[in-house]
């Protein structure tokens, strides 16, 4: 956005460059630059990882073991579930174990002395088959047991309820007494990863398109390190120390929003990002390579909205005012990234700016560096 004050361009010079008095002025040579191509953009802060903990059994909670709003490592129990209906259905399904491995025994045993009978034909085939079948039973009857008891015990596991990833866990939604169920839909509780963690941000299509193009004419370097190329600013403007890396930048544009949503990945060791939290962030996209770049206080807005700058022209040893409409695209640092209207080596004035005007001679101030010495006298 520009700061500088409006202006109308005139073709008479003010009063006294009528009389011939040649204002000094300062001016700034024009030179290309690479910088690096930063993309403010908005977005929020959304957990890493998420788990909703849920009951896999149904039952009445006994106990609770953790405290809201703390860290919880992953395998930590969580919750007791009552197991008494599932030790009970643990010890019946040994039982029907038990039963099925003495039927086994048993139509073994029968089938084993046919086998032998059958040879001397002492029994009819149909009896040898029946005791085949009999055995086979058995066994897919050990095998179901053998199921019902794993089942079982299972089922008895689950009662309690353990925190499947290491993070942050919320309110529990349950407390001692109460009766869950397997399908309900409210989670007892939720867990979130928020170290590190994660900032959606959406950066809109025309700086995307933008960045292709010049990307494909050579005129952009895209910063592919990843590593802590993103700042990032609360909603109150205060600057986070840490700062992210550039995750992934989606495919496809977002319908709801008509952006093209960027993850970026940031440290978050004191837990100061919350989850839903907006986060302002500076994406270090790369470098544009070959810009030229104006200071800020040399452009002038005019009353139709144009951009302008005014230039030092030498004809003949006299400097006389020249007046450039200029196109920006975006800013950096203290000056304005230019796309058109002046060239390198331009001399552009930058001070002034209201007592000259198109023609107007000028007396450029050759500025040179300060010593060290001079600075420590400006000091004192």
């Amino acid at each position: 956005m520009l700061t500088t004050f409006s202006i109308t361009a005139c073709d008479k010079a003010p009063n006294n460059q009528a009389h011939g008095f040649a204002a000094p002025v300062d001016y700034q040579e024009i030179t290309s630059k690479d910088i690096p191509v930063i993309s403010s953009l908005i977005g929020r802060a959304t957990a890493v990882r998420t788990a909703e903990v849920r009951p896999q059994v149904s039952g009445v909670i006994l106990k609770r073991f953790f405290t809201e709003g703390s860290v919880v490592n992953q395998g930590d129990q969580l919750y007791q579930i009552d197991p008494a209906m599932y030790e009970a259905q643990l010890a019946s399904a040994k039982a029907s174990l038990a039963q099925a491995e003495a039927n086994l025994y048993s139509s073994k045993l029968r089938y084993d002395r046919f086998s032998k009978l059958i040879n001397t034909n002492a029994i009819s085939k149909q009896d040898y088959d029946d005791a085949l079948a009999s055995n086979k039973a058995a066994e897919a009857q050990v095998l179901a047991a053998k199921a019902a008891v794993k089942t079982a015990e299972i089922n008895l596991a689950y009662t309690k309820v353990y925190a499947p990833i290491t993070g942050t866990i919320g309110r529990s939604n349950v407390t001692e007494g109460a009766l869950v169920t397997n399908s309900q839909v409210t989670p007892m509780a939720t867990i979130q990863q928020l170290d590190p963690i994660y900032v959606d941000l959406g950066l809109s299509v025309t700086e995307h398109l933008n960045m292709k193009k010049n990307m494909a004419e050579g005129l952009f370097n895209p910063n592919n390190s990843g590593s802590e190329q993103v700042e990032l600013f609360l909603e109150n403007g205060e600057k986070l120390e840490q700062k992210g890396s550039l995750e992934f930048s989606e495919v496809t544009v977002d319908e709801s929003t008509g952006m093209v949503n960027v993850r970026v990945k940031v440290p978050n060791h004191n837990q100061y990002i919350l989850p839903g939290m907006y986060i302002k962030a500076n994406v270090n996209q790369g470098i544009q390579k070959n810009v030229l770049l104006v200071p800020q206080v040399a452009v002038l807005r005019q009353n139709n909205g144009t951009n302008m700058v005014y230039t030092i022209k030498s004809e003949n040893n006299v400097n006389t005012v020249e007046q450039h409409n200029i196109v920006i695209n975006g800013e950096y640092e203290h000056d304005y990234i230019v796309v058109s209207g002046i060239k390198k080596n331009d001399r552009v004035i930058t001070t002034n700016l209201q007592k000259i005007g198109p023609g107007a001679p000028v007396t450029p101030i050759d500025k040179k560096p300060q010593t060290e010495n001079s600075d420590v006298q400006n000091k004192e």
